[in-house]
């Protein structure tokens, strides 16, 4: 055998080894998470595996907790103990840290949080009746999906455009029949990989939007993970979120124009998982775009970076100059975004939407274990992440990557958010409710979950929630959610290799 071909041989036997070696990484690390190895070693044999209690000790699922249930509740009683119980203090035996991490356990169980790949297998089937705080409502099918979502965007005929991630653009018609692929909109790849319902992909569609005078202008706005190859200087494919676009005639996306997108530079084989790339509109002649950490953490807080920022552009794709960090080309390096940044610090923004009223711009923030955020979008905003966060890592540690990379700066100067989620549903994509369907929900927030399989309600007033309630639980994997113009309010599932589109109608 020729040198080079042990050479090429030994690269390529190294690679399946460390693909392998990745995948069982990945496949077991639910059994060798720090708060389950706790749990099974402390807590266990009184409460029971599942927390369905013992003779040594009560079911803390399906049950009230006397001294409360909120994570902070649960983090103090089990670092004090309760006293006249047999429940003893693990404060000082266990970590401050690992002693929340349990109380996250206890959470995410009482609430019925499954696994990330349960989560994919939950595929639901039958309508069903739900009642809610100010409504009633049926909770209907319209219609299967060719493979899993992204995003939806109604139209004004009663139909959905629907993004898929790996298939691209497609209309579902108001009688729920999906149509072929809609051709010439960007090309997207295949999946790359697959672990416990995970997809690891380099090249898909995103959000789909409709501009706001749609119905004049026929504009569609279209986000996606651009790729390239040798080009951008990666010897493996490399991505990033560019913005598009477009409009549809005769069944082809036609006279596309970019909107937003960057120097190939900020390309990376970081998988689109955490690209982000939600798209929202503030009804005054702009479009916002989330972009995730598709980086290492220390360019989030670099302008020059477009990584865990909300950008800001005019939707015909110039630049306001009255954005937060704008400055001239001759003053800014070559390819830096700073003149495009609206805020900064953020982890991955999974959901945007501007208020229907005042124009507002919203979104919802996936934090590590514990820490999912809804955040009102300040212009300038810094939001906090890596340096400050409710949540833990996932190794049950505290989260020190914003001290490792040297940042520094008080919590004072962070906008903290509106609403923290501990423990973390996985929030994705969320609407303010603007139907006349259910007047009750008027401008609430609809917000998706991907691990919880949860739609949650939230009323905010004077910056404050002040009402919060799950209208739908054990569902699936929410990825988007819309208002249609009918006023019942549009799901979009992911699940296995598909996905459904269900609706929400009054009773």
């Amino acid at each position: 055998m020729k040198r080079w071909h042990k050479v090429v041989l030994g690269i390529f036997g190294a690679g399946v080894v460390g693909a392998a070696v990745g995948t069982w990484y990945i496949a077991t690390r639910a059994e060798r998470e720090p708060s389950l190895v706790a749990w099974r070693t402390h807590c266990a044999a009184c409460h029971g595996m599942e927390l369905e209690g013992s003779p040594d000790g009560p079911a803390l699922v399906a049950v009230a907790l006397k001294h409360g249930d909120s994570t902070p509740d649960l983090t103090r009683s089990i670092a004090a103990g309760i006293p006249g119980t047999t429940m003893q203090g693990w404060g000082d035996s266990l970590s401050p840290q690992l002693v929340k991490a349990l109380a996250l356990f206890v959470s995410e169980h009482r609430q019925g949080f499954p696994t990330i790949a349960a989560s994919y297998r939950k595929v639901p089937t039958a309508n069903r009746s739900l009642r809610s705080k100010h409504h009633n409502f049926r909770l209907e099918r319209v219609t299967a999906l060719a493979s899993r979502p992204y995003s939806m965007a109604y139209l004004p005929d009663g139909s959905m455009l629907v993004s898929e991630k790996v298939r691209g653009l497609s209309l579902v018609d108001a009688a729920g029949r999906q149509g072929p692929v809609i051709a010439g909109t960007p090309e997207v790849f295949g999946t790359l990989l697959s672990v416990e319902g995970t997809w690891i992909n380099l090249g898909i569609v995103l959000d789909v939007e409709l501009h706001p005078d749609f119905q004049t202008n026929g504009w569609i706005y279209l986000s996606h993970t651009d790729r390239c190859h040798l080009d951008c200087g990666w010897p493996v494919p490399a991505t990033m979120v560019r913005v598009v676009r477009g409009r549809i005639r005769d069944g082809r996306w036609v006279d596309q124009e970019i909107v937003w997108s960057v120097h190939k530079d900020h390309y990376t084989p970081v998988p689109d998982a955490v690209a982000a790339g939600r798209l929202a509109f503030d009804g005054k002649g702009h479009v916002y775009v989330s972009i995730g950490g598709k980086h290492s953490y220390d360019k989030l807080h670099d302008l020059n970076t477009p990584f865990g920022k909300v950008h800001r552009v005019r939707d015909d794709g110039t630049i306001p100059q009255d954005n937060p960090f704008w400055a001239p080309p001759s003053e800014r390096a070559a390819g830096s975004t700073r003149h495009t940044v609206w805020s900064y610090g953020h982890r991955t923004g999974q959901g945007l939407d501007g208020h229907p009223e005042t124009g507002e711009i919203w979104n919802t923030e996936m934090g590590p274990r514990g820490g999912d955020e809804v955040n009102r979008i300040e212009a300038g905003g810094n939001y906090g992440w890596p340096l400050y966060t409710n949540g833990l890592g996932y190794d049950g540690e505290r989260v020190t990557i914003g001290e490792d990379l040297g940042l520094n700066f008080p919590l004072s100067e962070t906008v903290l958010p509106v609403v923290d989620l501990t423990p973390a549903p996985a929030v994705s994509n969320f609407a303010f409710y603007s139907g006349d369907a259910f007047p009750g929900w008027r401008h609430d927030l609809l917000v998706g979950t991907l691990k919880a399989s949860t739609l949650y309600r939230m009323r905010i007033e004077a910056g404050q929630l002040v009402e919060q309630e799950k209208l739908v639980t054990d569902f699936g994997r929410i990825r988007d959610v819309e208002t249609g113009d009918d006023g019942f309010v549009y799901v979009l599932l992911e699940h296995q290799e598909s996905g459904s589109l269900w609706r929400l109608v009054p009773e």
